[in-house]
């Protein structure tokens, strides 16, 4: 067996999955194999596939600025509770598309200098999984202090 083989004893695997793979080591991605003592960890990156959910919330709160001086105006309740319940209709969209298109996350990295993206996944519980095994790698990596 090649001492530089992925089935070594010394290697010790956090996350062996299908999209990367994470050991005391390195990080394996479609991307390339990253090794840890050439990485610092930037950040975590959250991006939002879809701009509805702020579109929504916009137009929530103009529906709400144009209900509450009319109703003013006309001395109307029903102009009010006629806001209210598009705004509910807007808050209700903002949930529904919260289900539907989740966020994209990345983590985030410097490989001997330059800005590198190590992982990402629309799926949150995938990700921490990945996040969680990078976290016990490096400090699976440290040293103890004398």
């Amino acid at each position: 067996m090649a001492l530089d083989s992925h089935t070594s004893s010394a290697v010790c695997y956090f996350y062996p999955g299908p999209h990367v793979v994470v050991t005391n080591t390195y990080i394996e991605t479609p991307d390339g194999l990253f090794h840890l003592h050439d990485l610092v960890f930037t950040s975590i990156a959250h991006h939002y596939a879809h701009p509805a959910r702020t579109v929504a919330m916009f137009c929530a709160a103009v529906e709400l600025a144009l209900a509450a001086p009319l109703a003013v105006i006309f001395g109307s309740a029903l102009m009010i509770l006629a806001g209210l319940v598009a705004a509910a209709g807007m808050g209700g969209a903002v949930v529904r598309d919260g289900h539907r298109n989740p966020r994209l996350m990345e983590l985030r990295a410097l490989h001997r200098g330059v800005p590198t993206i190590l992982f990402s996944s629309a799926d949150k519980t995938e990700f921490e999984q990945v996040r969680r095994a990078v976290i016990r790698a490096v400090e699976a990596g440290r040293h103890p202090l004398p």
